[in-house]
């Protein structure tokens, strides 16, 4: 194989991995690892909360958030690439466990934090999920789209980043 096709080949799993959510209602953007801390400060992150990212990409924030804060964490990731990734990272990280496939079929009760970046026609599907499965003092975050219909508990919105929506159920 040439060099040329390799290329081909690597842009080909880029796309993939990078679309593949759309199909989920998400993209693939990572959240910047400068907001790492100001999500950590937003839900007051200390050792024994249970973390769940709804679609967790390459998991770098969970990874971060065991190893700073001592936190338990939980990736869903429907990408089989970006899953594969972060599982194999995550063999070296005892408090990080990911798990593959679509997170609406994943029990997610045991969350105390749940962080979600999803398009927001994806919202009445995710509340329906919510209300059914989350423990009544659990947080959630929302990235860059609040709810209409709900008012979130805090607000974090710094120019140029993006901004973070607090909500408890």
């Amino acid at each position: 194989m040439d060099i040329f096709s390799v290329l081909i080949l690597l842009f080909i799993i880029l796309i993939c991995t990078i679309f593949t959510g759309i199909f989920y209602d998400a993209i693939w953007i990572p959240t910047t690892k400068k907001d790492y801390d100001r999500i950590a400060r937003l839900v007051n992150l200390r050792p024994g909360v249970t973390f769940y990212d709804l679609g967790s990409g390459d998991a770098n924030m969970l990874f971060y958030f065991s190893k700073k804060y001592g936190v338990n964490c939980v990736g869903i990731e429907i990408s089989p690439f970006l899953y594969f990734y972060s599982k194999i990272k995550s063999l070296f990280y005892k408090k990080v466990k990911i798990e593959y496939g679509n997170f609406y079929r994943y029990d997610i009760s045991q969350a105390d934090v749940i962080y979600v970046f999803l398009l927001p026609k994806a919202y009445p599907k995710l509340k329906n999920k919510i209300d059914k499965e989350l423990k009544k003092e659990s947080k959630l975050i929302l990235s860059y789209w609040p709810f209409e219909d709900r008012e979130p508990i805090n607000i974090d919105k710094k120019e140029g980043l993006a901004p973070y929506y607090l909500y408890q159920k």
